[in-house]
């Protein structure tokens, strides 16, 4: 199972930044989870108009706990689309 996160900043700001949990999820593959960020990402203009999608994180669960996640850890680099700098 995976749980989606996406990293927000303002647009123009990269020091003022959230990471948003999805609330949908936990998916069962992998590609459910992107495809979910994607969502997010296009959302994301109706819901905060400041704000920009930099990144996504699909995490694993383990065994029915969910993750506490840094958005700032190195390891939020799994996904980066420049497409979302230009729709946001």
């Amino acid at each position: 199972m995976f749980e989606t996160f996406v990293l927000i900043c303002v647009i123009g700001n990269s020091n003022v930044c959230h990471t948003l949990s999805d609330l949908e999820g936990p998916y069962e593959t992998k590609q459910e989870c992107i495809e979910r960020a994607y969502e997010i990402g296009e959302e994301l203009q109706s819901y905060m108009p400041n704000f920009q999608a930099l990144k996504y994180k699909c995490s694993e669960e383990i065994k029915g706990t969910r993750t506490n996640y840094d958005g700032r850890s190195k390891g939020y680099n799994e996904g980066s689309h420049n497409k979302w700098w230009s729709q946001t």
